[in-house]
């Protein structure tokens, strides 16, 4: 018999937010580490993220930041996802790379090279990346997420796994304190 917990509405909103935003922390980090290092710039492996996990937590906080604008300004069709996408994606990561720079010292990234940069801190290619990654994780991957939670809800395997992987997120996390970044 599963607990009585399991089937309750804050923990089912609680789990079921906390899964989009693992789930988009872990394709961040594959995109970064994956994409951008091996593929795109041939550096090989590197674990982009300052965690030791495959978690990236700038990409969950920022899925929520564009589902929150998208449902705002009720942002539905595909095309107007990718254009609205590349431009809010764009415009964080200008303001990102000011913060960074002022609190870091040094910028986390240079796209000076690229064609239409701006000091080296947006360009157009990253830009239409973002777009394209949003238009993916609102049009294709959330709708089956949510799907997914629907179909296993009251699967006690499925509040198992979630809280193994929750707890792995936040030891990780709170092992930063101690040991530093893992950049």
């Amino acid at each position: 018999m599963r607990p009585v917990f399991f089937k309750s509405r804050p923990w089912n909103l609680f789990r079921d937010y906390m899964e989009y935003f693992l789930t988009y922390c872990l394709f961040g980090w594959v995109y970064e580490s994956v994409w951008c290092c091996m593929i795109y710039h041939r550096r090989g492996f590197i674990n982009r993220g300052f965690l030791f996990g495959p978690w990236l937590p700038i990409y969950g906080i920022g899925f929520f930041i564009i589902l929150g604008v998208f449902t705002l300004l009720k942002i539905k069709r595909p095309l107007l996802v990718f254009l609205a996408g590349g431009a809010i994606a764009t415009a964080a990561e200008l303001v990102a790379s000011y913060i960074i720079e002022a609190t870091g010292g040094a910028p986390m990234w240079d796209y000076t090279g690229y064609f239409l940069n701006f000091d080296g801190r947006i360009a157009l290619v990253p830009g239409l990346m973002f777009g394209l990654l949003i238009w993916v994780a609102i049009c294709l991957i959330q709708p089956a997420i949510i799907k997914l939670q629907e179909k296993y809800r009251d699967s006690g395997v499925h509040n198992i796994c979630f809280l193994i992987v929750a707890a792995l997120f936040f030891i990780d996390l709170l092992a930063r304190i101690p040991l530093g970044s893992n950049i």
